[in-house]
């Protein structure tokens, strides 16, 4: 004389279970692990060596900051930037990748665009960079041509 409670069935399956999409994943502060160039046929570079420093930030409503700096590069002898010699400047500059905007995300073919605002590189504003988009636990690897960017979450939820 035992009650029977019945299993659920696949319908009650797709109720309870909402999946998190990539944009909800995606949220929070990121700390660069690996920035590697993978062209084919040839062995992998490390455009700015293999302990480059790197921060991602997407925020929950749509804001996303980028950079990453080659370690070790000079110092300027002037104290501000406006004062740098072209050697300098150009060092700099070559040694560091930063740029903000707005992200959309795909998540059918696991695709981030971010829309690109601002930019140390000039070319990039105005554009839409498309990053292919892994994510397990709290590693994201992000992929575009041959370029591997490889991230570790360090904070969650970010409020723009």
């Amino acid at each position: 004389m035992g009650l029977k409670i019945p299993a659920p069935g696949p319908s009650l399956w797709r109720i309870c279970y909402s999946p998190v999409s990539i944009a909800q994943r995606l949220v929070g502060v990121w700390r660069l692990v690996t920035f590697e160039d993978r062209p084919p046929g040839r062995p992998v570079r490390h455009p700015f060596g293999r302990d480059a420093i790197g921060i991602l930030i997407y925020t929950s409503n749509g804001l996303m900051s980028g950079q990453l700096m080659r370690p070790g590069r000079a110092t300027f002898a002037s104290t501000t930037i406006t004062r740098g010699t072209p050697a300098e400047l150009a060092e700099a500059a070559t040694g560091y990748v930063a740029y903000a905007g707005m992200y959309s995300v795909d998540d059918e073919r696991a695709i981030v665009t971010h829309h690109v605002t601002m930019s140390l590189f000039p070319n990039l504003v105005g554009t839409d960079q498309h990053r292919g988009v892994t994510l397990e636990g709290d590693i994201l690897e992000l992929r575009a041509g041959g370029m591997l960017l490889r991230w570790q979450r360090v904070a969650g939820v970010v409020d723009g």
